[in-house]
């Protein structure tokens, strides 16, 4: 039997309590030692078993129970480029909870989708622009330009696309409106006015002619054979090309200066007429030359001078949207199988 009542005296105050619950604890674990003999000493000490706080039981972990704790390294995070970060999508509750909005149909108002096909309901509005029927001489001209584009345009008919710059040619205008010839009306009236001053008595005395342009093709040829020609200027779309195609290589031969302008239209609204092939400068007046030389002077500059250079450039070989579309295909399959070729 453990005297509890000699404890208090061997030991302080302070540890008294502590050593008597180790004392206790160590003879209920003992097997042999009745549960009356230990527990004996609360009836001799009661103040200690009202100051006493349980203790929580501490959990006793097995060696079977116990494993490796294997230490991880921490996985980087690979950033690609070029690839937006996907949003990660809503958990099933938030999309539970997500109203949708309930459409409200009126039932007075029924959907009839319209048929579209071959005698069925009427074709909805769009531009008719392709579908339009032209005039059979737009169509002509048309064509002709994308001709003239496609195929490639020989050197002697392929200068004639190049015209002298807007502000040159007003200048030759200009000069063109000083020597105009007479309109019919003009002839007519200084007819007339002859013929009054022969029935009045009066002698019929011969004017002298002003200077004028040679208007047409055969005019034109023969100043320039007889070297009469100051200045010939020549129309770029004659209709055959054939009858202005030679003019050009004539007026080099026989040192005459030449210019392409647009258009035979407006050459022929210089002379009173509807179209005119080309024009020629013979006879100047005094106050008039040194403008001329100047404008000859710009047009050997850009035609005269240029003609070794013009007789070689090609015209045309223009390909289309489609031909090019393709010839990059094909340009691009060859590099493809190039670079495989080569590794």
């Amino acid at each position: 039997m453990v005297d509890w009542k000699n404890l208090r005296t061997e030991s302080s105050d302070n540890s008294f309590e502590q050593e008597l619950v180790d004392v206790v604890i160590t003879c209920a674990l003992v097997p042999n030692v009745k549960e009356a003999t230990w527990l004996s000493c609360f009836d001799v000490y009661p103040d200690v078993l009202l100051n006493l706080q349980p203790n929580k039981p501490k959990k006793i972990i097995k060696a079977k129970k116990i494993k490796e704790v294997v230490q991880h390294e921490p996985e980087v995070p690979v950033i690609r480029k070029g690839k937006p970060s996907k949003v990660a999508p809503l958990p099933e509750i938030a999309k539970k909870t997500v109203a949708k909005k309930k459409v409200v149909k009126n039932p007075l108002i029924q959907r009839r989708p319209k048929n579209f096909g071959i005698g069925q309901d009427i074709q909805p509005k769009r531009n008719l622009y392709r579908f339009a029927k032209w005039p059979k001489y737009i169509e002509l001209q048309r064509k002709k330009a994308i001709l003239k584009k496609r195929l490639k345009i020989p050197p002697p008919i392929h200068q004639f696309s190049q015209t002298l710059d807007r502000n040159s040619a007003g200048q030759i205008f200009n000069l063109v409106t000083k020597y105009q010839p007479l309109s019919k009306q003009a002839k007519r009236m200084l007819l007339v006015h002859r013929a009054q001053l022969r029935a009045e008595g009066k002698p019929d005395e011969p004017t002298t002619r002003k200077p004028t342009v040679r208007a047409g093709i055969r005019e034109v040829t023969t100043a320039i054979t007889q070297k009469k020609a100051r200045l010939v200027i020549i129309a770029h779309d004659v209709e055959p090309i054939e009858v202005v195609l030679f003019l050009p290589a004539l007026c080099r031969k026989m040192g005459v200066p030449y210019c392409i302008v647009k258009s035979k239209a407006k050459l022929g609204l210089l002379v009173h007429r509807k179209t005119c092939t080309c024009l020629a400068f013979t006879n100047i007046r005094e106050e008039d030359k040194s403008r001329l030389s100047k404008i000859v002077e710009m047009v050997k500059n850009n035609y005269n001078d240029r003609f070794e250079e013009i007789r070689k450039h090609w015209g045309g070989g223009i390909m289309g949207s489609k031909s090019l579309a393709k010839k990059a295909k094909l340009e691009k399959a060859k590099k493809k199988e190039l670079q495989i070729k080569l590794g």
